[in-house]
């Protein structure tokens, strides 16, 4: 990546966090003891991410070091580019600085930083059940697997101030836009949170030809949104509430 786009990608993340302090700040002013208590939890997650970006501009424009050994990394990349990004969503819920945020993963640098060699369009060509394009598939899968785990894990671990969890006041939508080679059918789609009623811990299995938009509808219609249509939607999904 160019010099002058990590310079603007590390600036637009640290606006996120400018933005976030500023509003935590203000928040704090008429806060008592107990919630003033939960709002140093909030500065500390934020401190982190800080000293994470501090670490990735550190190295943005030094000459790289002669040494027998593997250069320094000049930027969070992959698996820790994706938790920081997970951090970043957390602290954006935490401070009500957003009530929508989507996220791209960057899959390229993802399989990079474990060790995979495969091009990412190429890893999901397999054709049977052994080779190097499988494994590496699979693999992905197990890494994305855990970090979204992880970012679970914190969003029912955060307090909100009426004592219930970020968890519960949100709705997780966690997909793929294509399976494996070029179809479109069965797409691998996990939806999470308590915010829409969802009924959880469930593989659900819909009828052939259910367009995908009937999820999206179905999660509209949870969280309080007016429509009766989304994209090519032919109703909501009773299946997934409870």
């Amino acid at each position: 990546m160019p010099l002058e786009q990590r310079r603007l990608l590390i600036a637009q993340r640290r606006s996120v966090l400018d933005t976030v302090l500023e509003n935590a700040r203000s928040l704090q002013r008429g806060l008592g003891k107990d919630d003033n208590e939960k709002l140093s939890e909030y500065f500390e997650s934020i401190r982190n991410i800080e000293t994470r970006l501090s670490k990735d501009e550190k190295w943005m424009d030094r000459p790289r070091p002669e040494a027998p050994f593997a250069e320094p990394s000049s930027e969070l990349l992959g698996r820790d580019e994706i938790k920081l990004m997970y951090d970043l969503i957390i602290a954006g819920f935490q401070t009500d600085s957003t009530r929508v945020i989507t996220y791209r993963q960057p899959v390229a640098t993802l399989l990079t930083s474990i060790g995979n060699k495969v091009f990412p369009h190429d890893m999901s060509h397999y054709h049977s059940t052994r080779g190097e394009k499988l494994v590496c598939s699979q693999q992905r899968d197990q890494t994305q697997s855990q970090l979204l785990a992880g970012l679970i894990d914190k969003l029912k671990a955060t307090h909100e101030g009426d004592g219930s969890s970020l968890f519960d006041n949100v709705v997780l939508a966690y997909g793929s836009n294509i399976r494996t080679g070029h179809d479109l059918t069965n797409c691998p789609t996990l939806v999470t949170g308590r915010a829409a009623g969802l009924k959880l811990g469930e593989n659900i299995v819909v009828e052939n030809n259910t367009p995908l938009c009937n999820a999206w509808l179905t999660l509209l219609q949870g969280v309080g949104v007016a429509t009766e249509h989304h994209g090519d939607s032919t109703g909501v999904i009773k299946d997934m509430l409870t």
